[in-house]
């Protein structure tokens, strides 16, 4: 290579970049017109107007060919716009990227015309300016999908934080003042006339999710839900119009989570929400595992409405129960509530229980015995079963000596 070769590089990387000026208008409306006729998004959404197209293509082409001409650094100003603002107006990142590769290709298509129309051109120019072209399509891509990410980032934040209020105030049933709670509701895309139910879901560790992904996993099996974290429990306040929508939220939770869960009764105004998320409260911190569904049963909110006096109460009436070995008192626990659920019939208590009649008999006479209280009197009989209620729905058996 002679002394003058370097000259004649430049200049020739010039003539190539002149070239391509020539054609920046009509390259422009090509690529922009085939943007919107072959990308699916631009061609059927009217976020981005062709005009907006066409003033990102024009921009970004000026500077490729800047800095073929004088190997001018890239300003990548425009492509951090573009993906910011994009992704503000809930553009997605892939036809972006498509936009660009469409954009770039038709740039390398018009170079390699300009190359073959004169054959002058030295093999050195040709691959720098090869190199500038593609380095200019990794530059503006990078620029323009790293603000994208962060603008998405940014409103996936502020978008989760905004729900969360939102929740919160269907949890509280108070809207803000000029809302209501039905378009509360309506901005978490949660339906506003109900049943509804309330899931709390406790974690072993603060500030996780106990159910990672919960609200999408029961959108798509047509269960709406909105959720909030709070630093123990995870509470979600869930649409349920259907017997099958409650089968398949506790489905969902159960395939999701070991942890505790509770789930509340169903109930049709959103003002009630508060109340729904006490029994859910009271169910997920009570006695057991798994999931528990809070039976809204008349002796079920007695127990629940005044916890701590609810559980004096039963601790009181038990408390000699409770002293017995485990062995010796879950059989009496067990034989009271399915006599109880069987009416007061011994017949059907012994079916359920697959014993013999005198066998309950003989622990209903027990219970009677370790509580003063007669399975025959209507009164103590209601005592008996509110604190039976009470043990299964509170932590009571710790307070027996206190």
């Amino acid at each position: 290579m002679t002394p003058a070769d370097p000259a004649r590089f430049a200049a020739e990387l010039t003539r190539i970049g002149e070239a391509l000026a020539q054609q920046l208008d009509p390259l422009t409306e090509r690529v922009t017109d085939a943007i919107h006729r072959d990308i699916p998004y631009y061609n059927t959404a009217s976020v981005v107007s062709k005009e907006w197209t066409r003033d990102v293509v024009h921009a970004n082409f000026e500077q490729v060919v800047s800095a073929i001409t004088d190997g001018s650094d890239f300003d990548t100003e425009t492509a951090r716009r573009t993906g910011r603002g994009r992704a503000e107006l809930g553009v997605p990142l892939v036809p972006l990227m498509h936009a660009y590769r469409i954009g770039f290709q038709q740039v390398w298509r018009e170079f390699r015309t300009v190359v073959e129309s004169r054959g002058d051109y030295s093999h050195r120019a040709i691959l720098e300016a090869t190199e500038r072209i593609w380095t200019g399509h990794d530059r503006f891509t990078t620029a323009m999908s790293e603000a994208h990410h962060d603008a998405t980032t940014e409103r996936i934040i502020d978008d989760a934080a905004e729900r969360a209020l939102l929740t919160e105030q269907l949890l509280d049933g108070r809207a803000t003042p000029g809302t209501t709670l039905q378009q509360v509701a309506a901005q978490v895309r949660l339906p506003a006339r109900g049943p509804y139910v309330v899931a709390a879901a406790a974690t072993s560790t603060v500030g996780r999710h106990p159910l990672a992904g919960i609200e999408n996993k029961l959108r798509a099996r047509g269960v709406y839900s909105t959720w909030r974290l709070l630093p123990e429990r995870q509470i979600g306040v869930i649409h349920v119009p259907t017997g099958d929508s409650m089968k398949t939220l506790l489905e969902v939770i159960g395939r999701n989570t070991d942890e505790r869960v509770g789930v509340s009764s169903t109930y049709d105004e959103l003002v009630d929400t508060p109340r729904a998320l006490r029994f859910a409260q009271v169910a997920v911190d009570g006695p057991g595992t798994g999931i528990t569904v809070f039976d809204a049963s008349v002796l079920g909110i007695a127990a629940v409405s005044t916890p701590d006096v609810s559980a004096d109460l039963a601790a009181k009436v038990l408390r000699r129960l409770y002293d017995l070995a485990p062995d010796d008192r879950d059989p009496l626990f067990e034989t009271f509530r399915a006599w109880a659920s069987a009416d007061g019939n011994v017949t059907a208590t012994a079916e359920a229980l697959f014993v013999h009649r005198n066998t309950v008999r003989h622990r209903l006479r027990r219970i009677e015995e370790l509580t003063g209280r007669s399975t025959s009197s209507p009164r103590e009989v209601a005592e008996l079963c509110l604190a039976f209620e009470v043990d299964a729905r509170l932590p009571v058996r710790h307070r027996q000596r206190t």
